[in-house]
Order: C-alpha cells, then sequence, then structure tokens
C-alpha cells in the first residue's frame, strides 16, 4: 500500500498535536525528530485501519446512492403493453 504524504504543514501540524498529547496526557516530552518518527510508525502500523474504514464508509454511501438512482430510474419507465 502506498503510504500517505502529508503536506510540509499537515506534518508539522500533526507532528506538534502528538508532542502536545504526549506532554499532557502521558508526561513524556519528546523531540521534533522523535514525534515525526511516531508519527510515520502511527501512520504505517494503524493508519490503514482508518483508511479501511473511511473506504467502508464511502462504500455504504455509493451503494445507498445508487439505490436511489436505480428507484428513481423505474420512476421514468412508461406503461406499454408490449413486452
Amino acid at each position: 500500500m502506498k503510504p500517505v504524504e502529508l503536506s510540509r504543514e499537515a506534518r508539522a501540524a500533526a507532528t506538534a498535536r502528538l508532542r502536545t498529547w504526549l506532554s499532557d496526557e502521558l508526561d513524556q516530552d519528546i523531540g521534533g525528530l522523535q514525534a515525526e518518527t511516531l508519527l510515520d510508525a502511527l501512520s504505517a502500523e494503524i493508519g490503514p485501519l482508518f483508511y479501511n474504514r473511511g473506504v467502508a464508509d464511502a462504500r455504504a454511501v455509493v451503494a445507498a446512492r445508487a439505490e436511489d438512482l436505480d428507484e428513481a430510474l423505474y420512476g421514468l419507465e412508461r406503461e406499454t403493453g408490449l413486452r
């Protein structure tokens, strides 16, 4: 699977959030490089779980819309005595 690539700004923001969370919740202070390494590890190890959930949610939305479209198309049919 292709790894998720974040923009420089998004990566910096995620790294900062990780550092803050670790400090606030676990009383652990880590440097920027350690936070980037942790971000990479989390992305590789558990990122696919969240990605797959997003794909499943998207599939459910598409399936519901396809069903609505199918019903709308049946509504366009006209009565005919021919087969």
